[in-house]
């Protein structure tokens, strides 16, 4: 292949962009997700943070999905005295779900997902995948699971 065949292919991929159904499941995904966030913060957690035990904060990103495009999004961070557990989208296009996001801790990575409009956490990947709805409880468990004894 010559430079300039490489370049025309370059080119060629630079005209391209993401169809207006990438961006309606761009939005949907974002919203999906700061919808979780909020329910994490305003819900779940909320005696915590009012208590000061556990402090929340969100951190802006950019991934990229070659079906999607660039696009930013949130990781959100608890802290609670000197650890944390980042909860981080890893994209929207997902073999067997609408979208994952992995909670991340010292401790270890539980992994959520995304499946007709509901949130789950996975309980386990063999045999087969398991998942558990978002509860408060299975919630709390999760970001407790990851964090430093």
């Amino acid at each position: 292949m010559t430079t300039q065949q490489i370049e025309q292919f370059f080119r060629k991929k630079a005209k391209r962009s993401a169809s207006p159904d990438s961006a309606r499941i761009r939005r949907q995904w974002i919203h999906s997700v700061t919808s979780l966030y909020d329910e994490i913060e305003f819900k779940f957690l909320a005696r915590l943070i009012k208590e000061k035990v556990a402090t929340i904060s969100r951190r802006p990103k950019t991934l990229f999905e070659e079906a999607l495009g660039e696009y930013d999004i949130n990781d959100l961070i608890i802290k609670v005295g000197d650890d944390i557990a980042v909860f981080s989208p890893k994209g929207r296009l997902i073999v067997g779900a609408q979208g994952r996001l992995d909670l991340e801790g010292d401790r270890g990575v539980v992994t959520f997902v995304l499946n007709p409009g509901r949130w789950s956490i996975v309980a386990s990947r063999s045999p087969t995948l398991r998942v558990e709805p978002v509860t408060e409880r299975a919630l709390l468990k999760a970001v407790k699971d990851v964090m430093r004894a």
